[in-house]
């Protein structure tokens, strides 16, 4: 008698919403971490590790605001939620776009790598 687990149903020749969306942010990630270093390594040389590291600090710094803000805004919406508060709703909408165009170009940027 052959066993349950060893059907004969085939491999399913379909991808779906999750695997494409897991597939494009493998490719995403992967350009990121192998590309962009080789990059940023070839224009300074030594002294990239340097620049990561101050990055990496600039970036904790934002992530703290983010956090303080994320404290004293109860509204959902991260950074378009922050900034309506603090200063109206044009600024929040000039925000969302400028995000919406940082996304786009950094889209191309994967693309060229």
């Amino acid at each position: 008698m052959p066993d349950a687990s060893f059907t004969n149903e085939g491999l399913k020749r379909k991808i779906g919403a999750w695997g494409l969306s897991a597939n494009l942010v493998n490719i995403v990630v992967g350009a990121g971490i192998f590309v962009l270093p080789a990059i940023v390594a070839e224009g300074l040389g030594p002294a990239s590790i340097l620049a990561y590291l101050l990055c990496g600090v600039l970036l904790f710094l934002i992530m703290l605001c983010f956090a303080e803000a994320g404290s004293k805004v109860t509204s959902s919406g991260g950074a378009y939620a922050y900034i309506e508060a603090a200063f109206g709703k044009y600024p929040g909408f000039i925000t969302s776009v400028l995000f919406l165009l940082s996304c786009m170009t950094a889209d191309a940027a994967v693309a060229n790598a």
